[in-house]
């Protein structure tokens, strides 16, 4: 399953939790209690509690990776670095050092986010690869219905959003057929929306399809499949799946195994240190 790139997960968690942080930045610096009447809260004033709720906004917006969600980091960054320079100068418990590590550190952060690499797949969808469906190779019996009658054919690939078809029948592009997907003694059937078609460069030659519309049970069993292929360890078409390899009763597989969770928190956790270690 592809996730986003860890970088992104780890700085919008740190704003996340940057007002938890603030909060027992500013008990220390002033030499008070978090709580009480005499406590730092008491004491926050209006301007204080609305950079403290943009942290968490601004989290959302960068974990999201969205256009308004690059504008609102880029904005609230330097609005950060203004308002911090503001709270030094009527503060005198705030030592020059301090707010110069924290414009640093936003600086950096801004930085980061300022490269093209970046920013990029904020503002083209096309580049958010973790959003795109994981496509799995592998050749299941199909039969669609077409003007022409029933033809027979195969997939090449399939996921959870459609499939790529190799079949001689002749198809228009933007034209709705009727699928049938056979496998291990399970049929999917559904509705599909033919969006390419192959060219003379490739080798096979097929359609490539949407699925549209599912019925909910149709649903469910094209997820169940997905996850069968998905144990398998071989998505993006980085090697063939043969049919036998499916579990013959994946469609009344429900839960996931502790194993495989416990493993996919190690993998989350090996990328997560891996990030630290080398840099974001």
């Amino acid at each position: 399953m592809k996730k986003r790139p860890p970088s992104i997960i780890i700085i919008a968690l740190i704003y996340f939790l940057e007002p938890v942080g603030n909060i027992m930045q500013a008990a220390l610096v002033n030499d008070m209690p978090v709580y009480g009447e005499s406590g730092i809260l008491s004491h926050l004033v209006w301007t204080d509690w609305v950079i403290l709720s943009l942290f968490p906004v601004t989290g959302v917006g960068i974990y999201m990776v969205r256009r308004w969600g690059w504008y609102l980091f880029v904005s609230f960054s330097v609005t950060l670095i203004v308002y911090n320079v503001y709270v030094y100068s009527i503060n005198p418990n705030y030592e020059l050092e301090t707010v110069l590590l924290f414009i640093g550190v936003v600086t950096f952060m801004s930085a980061f986010f300022l490269r093209k690499h970046v920013y990029a797949p904020y503002f083209n969808p096309r580049l958010r690869w973790w959003e795109s469906a994981a496509r799995y190779r592998v050749g299941l019996n199909t039969q669609i219905l077409t003007d022409q009658g029933v033809q027979t054919c195969s997939t090449v690939d399939i996921s959870e959003t459609g499939c790529f078809l190799s079949t001689r029948a002749v198809l228009e592009e933007g034209s709705l057929v009727m699928l049938k997907i056979h496998c291990r003694g399970a049929e999917i059937g559904c509705l599909g929306r033919i969006v390419r078609k192959s060219t003379e460069r490739e080798l096979t030659h097929g359609y490539g399809i949407m699925f549209q519309g599912l019925p909910k049970e149709t649903r469910k069993m094209l997820k169940l499949l997905i996850f069968s292929l998905q144990q398998l360890g071989r998505e993006q078409r980085k090697g063939k799946i043969s049919v036998s390899e499916i579990p013959s009763n994946f469609w009344e597989m429900r839960k996931v195994p502790f194993s495989k969770v416990f493993s996919s928190l190690k993998s989350a956790l090996s990328r997560t240190v891996y990030s630290f270690r080398n840099g974001f």
